[in-house]
């Protein structure tokens, strides 16, 4: 057997965002955003109605003229949505 039998398919991501406290990866195959907080290490994946919701105020967010702090507040909404304990490297 080979090794790359033996390894997981790979997965394609899309980075929507990153800054010094968020990142935002949607998953085109997976039909889904992973919003992860930086700074408390926390992060959840968003799919379905949540998801929808999350990119469409992504895209009204951007038909501005956002920045970082303005982009930050508004994921830091979601916040209560990350109950998944991360670790970076």
């Amino acid at each position: 057997m080979d090794l790359h039998d033996q390894l997981p398919m790979e997965v394609a991501m899309n980075v929507m965002y990153n800054s010094e406290n968020y990142y935002v990866v949607e998953f085109p195959g997976r039909h889904g955003i992973e919003l992860v907080d930086k700074t408390t290490g926390r992060a959840g994946f968003l799919d379905g109605a949540v998801e929808v919701k999350f990119r469409a105020s992504m895209a009204d967010l951007a038909a501005g003229e956002p920045n970082v702090e303005l982009v930050d507040e508004f994921l830091g909404h979601y916040d209560a949505l990350l109950m998944n304990s991360i670790a970076l490297h």
